[in-house]
């Protein structure tokens, strides 16, 4: 760059000069070396020279589901087009070296039609039957959404001295595995393109998914959690000194209502915040560390609280809902934690995550008051008062994380993973929560567990070796976990070959609010048949403790839970068995790489993952069969993903999988009428239920084919079909084939 603008201007000097006689062109050129170096310097680039940058992508996306044999839980979504597009923009300015701003800003479009939105003038109303749900399928019935980032923030350096600040709609950020951390360990696929696939090339995506599955990390497993407030990151401090800070709102935090007009449980929202930042709840976070300890360590101190307001009461829905609970009256839980954590490599070939952590409850009971305004013996769930309000704090509940990767055997690294998590510690964004939604507070099992998430009352460890060689690797991954003490048999599985499809067919699909039954959308009434929980079919009980069995979404997954009976007679008297249940899980992933056997260089590559799961009422070390001893869910998991490399800049995806899942401990409560004492002049209806065996045989299948092409620069198009089945062998009215389609294409600037 100097060299060319030397060039430029001496021969420009040199061009002036020309007619003068050579001493004096000589004499002409050296006065002016001053003013050459300092009109070069001018034209070196620097950033404060760029004061303004934009960057992001456009995507346009198709999808297209159809049910050829639909279930009566899809039955108002048997055909299904979506045609959406977005605009995200990044824009950053640097009005100096010490300041740098930037907004995300995001521009979605729905292109599958129009329609009018009452709501927008009446937010209170029920929506009405001209109106479309838009492309992300939001729930609160906006005219117009938002993407995932929509936020603004300033970045200040000085000297030792480093911060930015955001505040947005949805903020990314973490700090410990117990208080603000995302855990997700089942691997994915080339074959799932994700929405937020970070900007590579084709080749690039392969060699990443294909020759090493992410695991962890990377934009889809990413270590993150999201909220919408305000979040402040001191990353620079003297003594190698960090801290940060959050304060924030989400709409997934309040177990009343948003805006002080909507019940949050009846209707999710797509985003961490829309509307007014009066959501009756409230987040709050703290984090300090100190880096470079030993060389490599660093040292946190941890808090996060989740603080509710005590006016929640005065809204019937709310506490209403408590009064056929087992308190009798409206509870608010303010959960605190804090937690010491330290991170870093002991040795260059041995690293160490570890966190503890103490949970503590104020349970802020509310009782009647006569007194209380609007109090109404008509209305059982009027006259609660906030000043009639008793706290309990619990006693604490401990949390222990340790996560330890060792690569002393060269090309053999291993990773040792133990756990232990008292029977009530709950810390909503930690890894202890295994859904994205903090507001189940249940007893459960959850099948995987301890190897794929975590939960609270779970202790145990979990192995991974993962070595890689030549033109190929392959993972096994072995885990065992036990509940602390004894819980409800209540079981939960989620859907790892079709979930993420079968959820997006719904039309009660939610992107981040996993709290949905998967069939509440079904317009006609009828659902899915779904095996007994512990409230069955019933609405009545607090929102986050229902457990009516059946399909819930989640984030970009669907879940099934049921209760484990022994018999009948159990379902009829409400009495759930309890065991303190073991929980294993073994798989071995393995991909080769093929090419060389054609004689060509192009990456053919062969992928495949196995395994075997289960959850028992005694210690199982391997789950094969439901009819094993005490075994109360056991699955079997297979996918092969062949991928090819027809160029470098188009390379083909294919799937085949199957997927079951096996129970011997499920049954049915189907509701019956019946009339009794019926005469011309009376007629007395009641309304009770059959109980009957239905054990669980649920077997999957997908097969399907895909590519993904870089058509130009910075331009790609990612197409996939596939063709799913779902069988249930004791309830065949839950059977369905489906197609999907998906094409998207994103361009990046």
């Amino acid at each position: 760059m100097r060299k060319s603008v030397s060039s430029v201007l001496l021969a420009s000097c040199l061009g002036a000069a020309w007619a003068l006689p050579p001493q004096l062109q000589l004499d002409s050129l050296h006065a002016s070396l001053d003013t050459m170096s300092n009109n070069m310097e001018s034209t070196l680039l620097g950033k404060d020279d760029l004061p303004l940058a934009v960057s992001g992508y456009m995507a346009f996306r198709l999808k297209n589901f159809q049910y050829t044999e639909p279930s009566p839980w899809v039955k108002d979504d048997r055909a299904r087009t979506a045609v959406d597009a977005t605009l995200n923009v990044n824009v950053v300015a640097m009005p100096n070296s010490y300041i740098t701003l930037f907004t995300n800003l995001s521009f979605p479009f729905d292109m599958t039609g129009t329609y009018t939105n009452n709501l927008a003038k009446n937010p209170t109303n029920a929506p009405s039957n001209d109106e479309r749900v838009i492309y992300d399928h939001s729930t609160d019935y906006y005219s117009s959404t938002l993407n995932e980032e929509f936020n603004v923030g300033v970045d200040i350096r000085a000297g030792v001295f480093g911060a930015y600040v955001t505040a947005g709609g949805v903020i990314w950020a973490n700090a410990s595995p117990l208080t603000m951390w995302e855990r997700e360990t089942m691997a994915r696929f080339s074959w799932q393109y994700e929405l937020y696939e970070d900007e590579k090339t084709v080749s690039t995506y392969y060699k990443e998914k294909s020759f090493k599955p992410v695991k962890e990390g990377g934009r889809a497993f990413w270590t993150n959690r999201s909220f919408g407030g305000v979040f402040g990151n001191v990353y620079q401090l003297p003594a190698n000194m960090k801290a940060q800070f959050l304060v924030s709102q989400p709409m997934d935090a309040d177990m009343a209502t948003r805006d002080g007009l909507r019940m949050y449980g009846g209707q999710p929202g797509e985003l961490e915040m829309i509307g007014t930042y009066d959501l009756r709840g409230n987040v709050y976070h703290g984090r300090v560390a100190k880096e470079k300890i030993a060389d490599n360590l660093t040292f946190g101190l941890n808090y996060l609280g989740v603080i509710y307001d005590d006016g929640t009461v005065y809204e019937p829905e709310f506490s209403r809902q408590w009064l056929a609970s087992e308190f009798g009256a409206p509870v608010l839980l303010n959960n605190h934690v804090g937690s010491f954590d330290v991170k870093g490599n002991l040795t260059p070939k041995l690293f160490l995550m570890a966190d503890a952590a103490l949970n503590m409850v104020d349970s802020s009971v509310f009782y009647r008051s006569t007194e209380t305004k609007g109090f109404s013996d008509k209305d059982p769930s009027s006259g609660f008062s906030s000043d009639a309000v008793k706290d309990k704090w619990s006693k604490p509940e401990v949390g222990v994380y340790v996560k330890a990767q060792s690569k002393y055997i060269e090309g053999w690294p291993l990773t040792v993973e133990a756990a232990y998590f008292s029977q009530n510690f709950y810390s909503p964004y930690a890894i202890t929560n295994p859904s994205r939604f903090p507001g189940w507070r249940k007893d459960e099992a959850y099948l995987n567990g301890g190897s794929l998430r975590y939960s609270a009352n779970l202790t145990g460890v979990n192995l991974k070796l993962e070595p890689t060689f030549n033109r190929g690797y392959f993972d096994l991954q072995y885990g065992l976990h036990r509940q602390v003490v004894e819980g409800q048999d209540v079981v939960v599985f989620n859907y790892r070959l079709n979930g993420r499809n079968m959820w997006e067919s719904s039309n009660s699909w939610t992107k981040h609010k996993p709290l949905f039954v998967a069939d509440s959308g079904n317009y006609s009434g009828t659902g899915y048949k779904n095996r007994a929980g512990i409230e069955m079919g019933s609405a009545d009980g607090v929102k986050q403790y229902r457990q009516r069995g059946g399909l819930y979404g989640g984030t970009w997954e669907l879940w099934e839970s049921f209760a484990a009976y022994d018999n009948a007679g159990q379902i009829a008297d409400q009495e759930v068995p309890m065991h303190a249940k073991w929980e294993s899980y073994f798989s071995f992933m393995g991909g080769y790489d093929i090419g060389h056997w054609f004689g060509t260089d192009r990456n053919i590559m062969m992928t495949a993952l196995v395994a075997l799961s289960g959850v028992s009422s005694t210690i199982a070390p391997i789950a094969v069969s439901e009819k094993q001893k005490d075994m109360l869910l056991v699955s079997f998991y297979g996918q092969f993903e062949p991928t090819i490399a027809i160029t470098t800049k188009f390379h083909m995806v294919g799937i085949l999988g199957l997927e079951t899942f096996r129970s011997d401990k499920a049954y049915i409560a189907e509701e019956m009428t019946s009339t009794v004492g019926q005469t011309s002049d009376y007629k007395s209806q009641v309304n009770t239920f059959l109980y009957r065996k239905a054990p669980i045989n649920f077997m999957e299948t997908a097969m399907g084919l895909g590519f993904d092409w870089d058509f130009a620069d910075r331009v790609g198009l990612h197409v996939r079909y596939k063709y799913m089945t779902h069988t249930d062998e004791t309830v065949s009215v839950n059977d369905w084939h489906s197609h999907y389609i998906s094409a998207e294409t994103k361009a990046w600037f």
